[in-house]
């Protein structure tokens, strides 16, 4: 019996990719799986993505877990592109001939048979398919030539550069993507080089807030009122000069760097600003901008602080906690009790407890996990 379901297609187009990234569709886990008959030649011609939608792929054995594999596929006809439809309904193939094409969607005995007619070398088309009968319906259809260029993950964390449609970017990005220039989304300390290989940034800033390099929440405990200081370390990892380099802070902060606008290839400056702590968790973001003989730079860099009220007044309850600073290191802070819900949410703990997250393990004396 054929069960109802609807499918959205995105057709879009490939200039250049490896067919083991470019004909991929992100697996159940969210990570791209080759299509069968992939030989790692260059693939060009459309890329056909689409998403499976109002029908769960993996309920039928597993309820609502989403965990069981699909067994669900789609093939080109009368080529070997074949690619298994995810447990969340995404699918891509690329390499897709031009022409009028037939795509299969076969799921155990039952199959269905979509015609896409005129689809061009480097065309996007986006159509929206309902296959609640044995006749497939179209219900829309839209081309495009508009594409993207983006640093493209393949197994391993491997990249490489790939043109898609603007409708495919978002799905493209929430597999772990980025353009060139862009911060790596497995590891934004770093970037995509114009080869899509992942580099130390040109520029390279690292934003502090009264000393800690608070990347993550909370970040240092400051009185409500009292001074905050924000540094920000600016390096040129390029070996070239940079020019018209200009720091910024998202939240308004004036940055002084002491009128220094130029650094010569491996030179650093450091550059600071100031501000009033305002009660709870607060995050700001510093950037930095240069023009290098091939473009302009950039480079951001958060830091955090929870700003304490002191509502008990300066002799009112006090709580000792170990402050999580990042990547696993702790110091001993005092806190205000009313604070301490807070840092405890963010992975703080009092001697003698567990630590979180860290199974077996205890805060001994100075906060020293064992």
């Amino acid at each position: 019996m054929i069960r109802p379901l609807s499918i959205l297609l995105v057709v879009s187009s490939l200039i250049l990719c490896i067919s083991a990234c470019g004909g991929s569709t992100p697996g159940a886990n969210g990570s791209p799986t080759a299509p069968s008959g992939s030989s790692g030649a260059v693939a060009s011609g459309a890329v056909i993505s689409g998403t499976v939608i109002g029908r769960s792929l993996s309920a039928r054995t597993l309820g609502p877990t989403l965990d069981a594999p699909s067994t669900l596929t789609v093939t080109v006809a009368g080529t070997n592109l074949t690619v298994t439809v995810d447990a969340t309904g995404h699918f891509e193939i690329s390499g897709v001939p031009a022409g009028n094409i037939e795509l299969l969607f076969r799921d155990g005995s039952e199959t269905w048979t979509v015609v896409i007619s005129g689809v061009a070398e480097e065309e996007q088309i986006q159509i929206q398919i309902n296959l609640s009968s044995g006749t497939p319906t179209i219900i829309s259809q839209s081309r495009s030539t508009a594409k993207v260029r983006l640093c493209h993950r393949t197994e391993a964390n491997r990249y490489q550069l790939i043109d898609i449609s603007v409708s495919a970017e978002s799905t493209h990005r929430g597999h772990g993507d980025a353009a060139i220039g862009e911060p790596v989304p497995a590891d934004i300390t770093k970037v995509f080089d114009a080869s899509c290989q992942v580099v130390e940034p040109a520029l390279r800033i690292t934003k502090s807030t009264n000393g800690e390099d608070a990347n993550e929440a909370p970040g240092p405990s400051i009185k409500v009122g009292n001074t905050v200081t924000w540094t920000y370390l600016v390096t040129n990892n390029s070996l070239v000069p940079l020019a018209n380099v200009i720091v910024t802070d998202d939240k308004g902060v004036s940055v002084n760097c002491g009128g220094k606008t130029t650094l010569a290839a491996g030179e650093s400056m450091t550059c600071t600003g100031t501000g009033v702590a305002v009660a709870g968790q607060y995050v700001n973001v510093g950037t930095a901008t240069a023009d290098s003989p091939t473009g302009q730079v950039s480079h951001s860099d958060p830091s955090h602080y929870f700003g304490e009220e002191d509502v008990d007044g300066p002799v009112g309850p006090k709580v000792t906690l170990c402050h999580k600073k990042g990547k696993g290191r702790y110091q001993q802070i005092t806190v205000s009790v009313n604070a301490e819900r807070a840092h405890r949410a963010h992975g703080d703990a009092m001697i003698g407890e567990p630590v979180p997250l860290e199974a077996g393990k205890v805060f001994g004396a100075a906060c020293a996990v064992n």
